[in-house]
């Protein structure tokens, strides 16, 4: 009975939404007008290892892009962690720590007309005690997204913790290290949407997402003997949720206020890994790498 009356409470709420008539005309459909430069600020980054518990660390750090006219660009992480559990058992060994940084080059894009979802309002509401959020929408036919797929590649280097069994006596734990590269290619999808509502005022859906598919190759290392993840090749699946705007337009009229980023893979030492982080976001459009598309000078038009 109790999920029958929340049914029927959702029920009510989509179908007064649906009865809602909203006028708009569409003030901005620029979909490359994105920032082009990013800092990303990582409080506590999580990296989690199923094949080296001790390597599992909360990190601090940086991590961001730059882009040259939509042609080329540089991607780049920097972290060291606060705590690594390897160092629970021996404190006089080093945090994890971990650099990239290498380059993009896109190989194809294009622009992609599709309907566009763009928030107008939310609210909640409460039913025995639970809270529900209300979201009312409109669906836009015609807005547009670019999308591209570039080729990318770049060093990696990874200091981390390891325990090694000894069956003689007490466990090792010792730091290692692993160097090389990574490579692959990222797959990309921005849009700036701007509306002008007859009762909520100006609304827009904005964003840049990359997925990339990396292989990460770790010749050069110091792994301890009696390591059983050995093989120095790897790979990862990356996920990026990159700012379009600068904060103070970010905050006041979309209310985001965070950048993420998910990965999972295998590499060397570690086998199987999770990382995640929610980042504070620092960006600009800056001038010289800037092309004619991405010129972020309002020019409205009306439709």
């Amino acid at each position: 009975m109790k999920t029958v009356k929340i049914l029927l409470l959702a029920l009510l709420v989509n179908q007064s939404f649906a009865q809602e008539q909203v006028n708009y005309k569409i003030i901005e459909n620029e979909p490359r007008k994105i920032n082009n430069f990013s800092i990303n600020i990582d409080l506590a980054q999580m990296d989690f290892s199923v094949g080296n518990i001790e390597g599992t660390n909360f990190s601090y750090g940086v991590w961001g892009h730059a882009m040259f006219k939509q042609k080329f660009g540089v991607d780049y992480t920097l972290r060291n962690a606060w705590l690594t559990f390897g160092r629970l058992s021996d404190k006089t060994l080093k945090n994890r720590s971990n650099l990239q940084l290498g380059g993009f080059f896109i190989l194809n894009s294009r622009i992609k007309t599709a309907k566009t979802i763009v928030v107008l309002k939310q609210s909640k509401s409460y039913n025995n005690g639970k809270e529900y959020l209300n979201t009312l929408s409109i669906n836009v036919p015609n807005g547009q997204k670019w999308k591209y797929i570039a080729a990318r590649a770049g060093v990696y280097l990874n200091r981390s913790i390891v325990k090694i069994d000894n069956p003689l006596g007490k466990d090792i734990y010792s730091n290692f290290y692993i160097f090389g590269a990574y490579g692959g290619l990222c797959f990309g999808t921005t849009k700036r949407l701007f509306i002008q509502t007859d009762k909520y005022g100006e609304k827009g859906n904005i964003g840049h997402i990359r997925f990339c598919l990396d292989a990460i190759i770790t010749p050069i290392n110091n792994v301890p003997v009696g390591v059983k993840n050995t093989l120095p090749i790897g790979g990862r699946l990356l996920l990026q949720t990159l700012p379009t705007l600068q904060r103070k337009d970010r905050k006041k009229k979309f209310r985001t206020k965070f950048t993420a980023e998910v990965e999972v893979g295998y590499r060397m030492v570690d086998g199987i890994y999770f990382g995640g982080s929610i980042a504070i976001p620092i960006s600009r459009s800056i001038k010289f790498l800037r092309g004619e598309e991405e010129d972020q000078t309002i020019k409205r038009t009306t439709e």
